[in-house]
């Protein structure tokens, strides 16, 4: 349920957006200790994306096993070869999906606190 509470967000939200996509001209910071600042930020937005990756893989592998766990149970209790057959219908598709905008919202910020400049734009 949650990931079709995500799906239809994703959605709305592209049908609000339509065809516009939001772009980012970055400017680094001019001194030395902004620039390792900005590395900085890059390292902890790949942390970030893999916690984001291990999240996501986390969820369709509870999914699968729910799946496993309900299939075996209903088969347990299949009386017949149509309450078998009715046991694999009732499987639900696993999919999770990686969402990266929170780990790039705050490399942004991250990026602009350490002396550097953005320009966002639209297309």
């Amino acid at each position: 349920m949650l990931n079709l509470a995500r799906l239809t967000g994703f959605v709305a939200l592209m049908l609000l957006a339509g065809c516009e996509t939001i772009h980012y001209d970055y400017h680094p910071p001019v001194s030395d200790q902004g620039r390792l600042c900005v590395t900085q930020c890059g390292g902890i937005k790949e942390i970030c994306k893999g916690n984001e990756i291990q999240r996501a893989q986390s969820e369709k592998e509870i999914c699968e096993r729910s799946n496993a766990s309900n299939y075996r149970v209903c088969m347990r209790n299949a009386k017949n070869k149509d309450q078998e057959k009715s046991c694999d219908s009732q499987k639900k598709h696993c999919w999770a999906s990686e969402s990266y905008y929170a780990c790039e919202a705050d490399y942004r910020r991250c990026y602009v606190d350490c002396g550097g400049s953005i320009r966002e734009y639209k297309k």
